[in-house]
């Protein structure tokens, strides 16, 4: 457990064996030996200090999504970002927390009319994640519109990245072991009116092509060169299979939804089969997009 002295002061939760299913878009997983979920940017710089000063490994939970949690839960501490949710306009950038839902980052700019983050909207999750793994659509990424990012190192020390051309990549990025804390999105001017109606229209045609948000991880699969993990989970025949309440969804192959009660074992048996007959019906070796709590 953290020191006494900063269990004391810690305002955010605190919990022992804490469970994570109910944390993420999947509903599957065990508990985190250790949860914290600091209240502010500050406390969370105390938190990782202090684990970093004990040696207790530990990972970052954002929205959930993009995510498998496994069924026996994970050792080590669990730092959970839904409190650092703040957003705000500054010199022509949106500035926003990590814990910050994307809709919510997309939603406020609209509001305040401040375009070029559409290709954002409908997408679930946390900005924090988002940075990490460099989400995106088919309209684009956030590598595209993010300016500055606030990482905080293992000892809690803060460093504000410029990204270059090499920090992000296809669905991923150079975050590493580092935590986001925040980032400063680029915008330009629009009428407000013509966002909103912008955004609705793309959650629109996300939910008319893609399963909600609850009940799935987002795309199980990164997309090949050229072509569509979906397309060629669809074109292999596997949609419908299923591994107990896991299945291959019927509205979009590259999502597998979980009916409820679902494990994180059937998971791995149905992604292991779905990419083997793909591997054999096309030849192409699929790599995970969703990230493994292993």
């Amino acid at each position: 457990m953290l020191p006494v002295a900063l269990q004391n002061r810690f305002k955010g939760e605190l919990a022992a064996e804490h469970p994570l299913a109910p944390l993420t878009t999947w509903r599957i997983g065990g508990p985190a030996e250790l949860y914290l979920e600091p209240a502010s940017p500050e406390e969370l710089a105390d938190a990782v200090h202090a684990l970093w000063r004990i040696g207790m490994p530990y990972r970052v939970l954002g929205g959930g999504s993009n995510l498998l949690v496994p069924d026996r839960g994970v050792r080590g501490a669990v730092l959970s970002l839904a409190r650092l949710r703040g957003v705000h306009f500054d010199e022509e950038i949106v500035v926003a927390e990590a814990g910050a839902l994307l809709h919510q980052i997309v939603s406020k700019a609209a509001e305040w009319g401040c375009g070029g983050l559409e290709a954002l909207a409908g997408i679930p999750g946390q900005l924090g994640g988002a940075i990490f793994g460099n989400a995106g659509s088919r309209l684009g990424s956030i590598s595209e519109v993010a300016m500055w990012i606030d990482l905080m190192d293992e000892d809690g020390t803060l460093e504000r990245v410029v990204p270059d051309g090499q920090f992000f990549r296809y669905r991923a990025s150079k975050v590493g072991t580092r935590v986001v804390v925040r980032a400063g999105l680029a915008v330009r001017p629009d009428d407000a009116t013509r966002l909103q109606e912008s955004k609705h229209e793309m959650l629109r045609e996300r939910l008319a092509t893609q399963p909600g948000w609850i009940g799935n991880a987002g795309c199980v699969f990164k997309n090949p060169d050229g072509d569509s993990a979906g397309r060629l989970i669809d074109a292999a025949g596997c949609k419908g299979w299923h591994e107990g309440p896991v299945a291959v969804s019927a509205i979009h192959a590259n999502f597998f939804e979980n009916a409820g009660g679902g494990r994180a074992e059937d998971v791995r048996k149905l992604t292991d089969r779905v990419r083997a007959q793909v591997d054999r019906q096309f030849g192409v070796e699929l790599r995970m997009e969703v990230r493994r709590w292993d």
